[in-house]
């Protein structure tokens, strides 16, 4: 009799679920797992994340967990196996998690609508602008960063006429990261390379950087890069709640101040899958997107 009682009133009860968002495809998540792409060192990477875990925490209700990855391909691969919900994702590195997995745009810094890379010498290399660095060496970031190799790829073949496979002293170093390209700069490893014009800038103002040793040749036009981005199968209730912790932060009070600074932001800006079509575009036409 309970039984029968139960079955006939489970529609009703499913459809309850359903208008408050909780059917079983559409559950709250228990633990949110967040990662990105390592494209700095661990430590700067753990320092950046931590006050924004425990900012989410605080606006989702529920445990957030951040989970390093060792370089680009993994990142994607984490949020394309659902090994984790959301993803930090530069522009090409979303393409292709878009692609590959059905990944979701969520938000962006207002910064990413307009990023830039900047193209660095060692001053005693005899390098002063783009043109000087046919038959000299060259080191990108990762093959998958967006302002440490694809567009600076992109840029110098259309702008500046340099074959980055061709015209160099041999082929490209990749260095694995924004940061490790400077340092190879700086010790001399390497004559030049290009990276995150924000990395520059911040590696110059905390004087992690000797500017006796390198110089900016060149800034690129304007492009857009990173993304917060969300696993294809997770619910809308719960994406849009991620998004919200990120759209709500305001600078006015003194915890989020913080978060906002260390992602290098001044505030959070919506993101749509259209923003990346020229991404895409440029990857395919590079080569570098199959």
């Amino acid at each position: 009799m309970t039984r029968l009682k139960l079955s006939t009133r489970l529609p009703a009860l499913m459809l309850s679920l359903t208008l408050i968002g909780l059917t079983p495809a559409a559950h709250a998540e228990e633990v949110i797992r967040v990662s990105g792409i390592p494209d700095e060192n661990p430590t700067e990477l753990m320092r950046k994340y931590q006050p924004l875990v425990e900012h989410l925490q605080k606006h989702l209700g529920v445990k957030v967990v951040y989970v390093p990855v060792i370089d680009y391909g993994a990142a994607v691969s984490a949020l394309g196996a659902g090994k984790v919900d959301f993803a930090w994702l530069g522009g090409f590195t979303f393409v292709q998690a878009k692609v590959m997995a059905g990944a979701k745009p969520v938000v962006m810094r207002d910064i990413d609508r307009e990023f830039q890379s900047v193209f660095i010498a060692h001053t005693a290399s005899g390098i002063n602008k783009p043109e000087d660095l046919r038959g000299k060496g060259f080191a990108f970031g990762s093959k998958s960063s967006t302002s440490g190799h694809l567009f600076p790829r992109h840029f110098l073949s259309t702008i500046h006429k340099i074959d980055a496979d061709k015209d160099f002293a041999g082929a490209p170093i990749y260095s694995g990261a924004h940061d490790a390209t400077v340092k190879m700069v700086e010790s001399g490893k390497v004559p030049a390379g290009a990276l995150n014009i924000e990395v520059w800038r911040r590696l110059v103002a905390g004087d992690k950087v000797d500017q006796n040793k390198v110089k900016v040749i060149w800034t690129t036009p304007p492009f857009v890069d990173y993304v917060w981005a969300a696993r294809k199968d997770l619910p809308p209730a719960t994406v849009q709640k991620f998004a919200n912790a990120f759209l709500s932060l305001n600078a006015a009070k003194p915890e989020e101040k913080a978060v906002l600074e260390l992602q290098g932001a001044k505030k959070f800006v919506p993101a749509k899958v259209e923003d990346f079509d020229v991404i895409e575009q440029v990857g395919r036409s590079t080569g570098l997107l199959k």
